[in-house]
Formats: structure tokens, C-alpha cells, sequence
């Protein structure tokens, strides 16, 4: 997985890049197949928000986060990007396991 910070409006602290880095590798448990990650700090006054965008097999999934903690926007977004990636990779699995309408399901019992 590629994983690209972004900051602006100030400079990155080191420790911060490698907080966020680490918590988004974090996420590769709940899916296998991220592609990349986009993570980008920004700062307006008294708000600091994060974004991380991850792109996934032709699905992309965002979240924006903004508190007055960057270390907690970063811990809020990872949370939201785990639900989404939770709840994606049960749909796959709820699709590959429904039987297609061709399919006939059951034993077939015959007559004679």
C-alpha cells in the first residue's frame, strides 16, 4: 500500500506523519486490497482537519474529519475508514455467497 501525506497551511511534524502512517497500515487487517492511501493535514485557525482518502479495487472511500487535536482527528478518521471498510468487505462476502438465479440450491429428489 502507498501511503501520501499532505499538509497544508504549516509544516509536518515527523511524529505526526508517522502516526497517521501507522494507523492507516493498521487498516490493511479489516481489507486486503487498498491500493493506496492519501492522508492530508490541514489547518485553519482553530480548526485541524484531516482527510484520508484510500482507493481500494474501484471503490474509493473518503473521510474528513476536524476537531482541535490533530493526533484525534487522525484517531476519528481511522475509525470511520474501519467501519466502511468493515461493512464493505461483509457485502462481498454476503455476494459471494448468495447463489446466482440460474443456480438451483438444495438436492434435486427424482421420481420414477
Amino acid at each position: 500500500m502507498n501511503i501520501t501525506t499532505t499538509a497544508r497551511h504549516y509544516d509536518l511534524a515527523p511524529s505526526l506523519k508517522d502516526y497517521a502512517e501507522t494507523k492507516v497500515q493498521s487498516l490493511k487487517k479489516y481489507f486486503d486490497h487498498i491500493v493506496n492511501a492519501h492522508v492530508i493535514f490541514s489547518l485553519e485557525k482553530y480548526r485541524q482537519r484531516v482527510e484520508i482518502t484510500l482507493h481500494v479495487n474501484g471503490k474509493d472511500f473518503v473521510t474528513l474529519q476536524e476537531s482541535e487535536d490533530m493526533y484525534l482527528s487522525v484517531d476519528r478518521a481511522v475509525e470511520k475508514l474501519e467501519e466502511q471498510l468493515k461493512r464493505y468487505s461483509g457485502k462481498l462476502k454476503r455476494r459471494k455467497k448468495a447463489t446466482g438465479l440460474g443456480e438451483v440450491s438444495g438436492n434435486v429428489v427424482e421420481e420414477e
